[in-house]
């Protein structure tokens, strides 16, 4: 009887130790975050890192449907991490979703999922308007403009803005920001040695957005007082 006596004691004492460390938990596999949310722009290269938790739950193996989703490890039991490496490359502008399944060893038992959404944001460049033209009436016409630089996509949008040949009869202010903002733009015939038509373009330049370089093209026509005529 005393062999006995200590041989259930003994028992419940390993199941009491198992139970601390954290092996041998039984139950339903429970995960901790439930969902993975991240985002990447468009045409990056670099996968972004994520994790997970196994709270409880006895040993599983992990599984998922999406190219775009590695993890390891695939294998283990409670008190595990599970990090996730999630790849933007050839994923288009939108939302992806996709999960990772965490199934009994048995593969009969019970078995959840953690849903991973993973955003690939696509700034757009817009800028408006398109052109500007202006028509000289005197030997010092001064003219005042402005651009609009808008974001028609999401993530963030950081740009810059020059003019193509650096014109003296053009001037720009403000020429970065990020998101929305505006370009003041001056152009003077003041200081022109000759009469005709003058061009140059104003290009908007935001690093991965769509629809960049934005080019403006600028006309200035400073006609001879009863004609016209075109610069050389």
């Amino acid at each position: 009887m005393l062999l006995g006596g200590l041989f259930v004691n003994g028992c419940r004492l390993s199941k009491l130790l198992s139970r601390s460390t954290g092996e041998g938990d039984t139950g339903p596999i429970v995960v901790n975050p439930a969902v993975v949310v991240d985002s990447a722009l468009a045409g990056e290269t670099t996968p972004h890192q994520a994790k997970f938790a196994v709270t409880q739950g006895s040993a599983w193996f992990a599984t998922t449907g999406s190219a775009w989703i590695h993890m390891a490890p695939t294998r283990g039991s409670a008190r595990a991490t599970v990090q996730l490496s999630l790849d933007p490359r050839g994923l288009t502008p939108g939302l992806h979703e996709g999960s990772v399944k965490l199934q009994e060893h048995d593969s009969t038992g019970p078995s959840t999922a953690v849903d991973v959404k993973f955003r690939i944001q696509q700034p757009i460049l817009k800028v408006d308007p398109g052109s500007l033209s202006y028509t000289a009436q005197t030997d010092n016409s001064v003219f005042h403009d402005t651009l609009a630089v808008s974001n028609a996509g999401d993530g963030p949008l950081v740009w810059t803005a020059t003019t193509q040949n650096h014109s003296s009869w053009i001037a720009l202010a403000d020429t970065a920001g990020r998101g929305a903002g505006k370009i003041a733009v001056q152009v003077s015939n003041a200081g022109l040695s000759y009469f005709g038509t003058f061009t140059e373009t104003i290009i908007v330049t935001a690093p991965g957005a769509k629809n960049s370089p934005a080019r403006i093209n600028v006309t200035l026509r400073r006609h001879r007082h009863g004609g016209d005529g075109t610069a050389p």
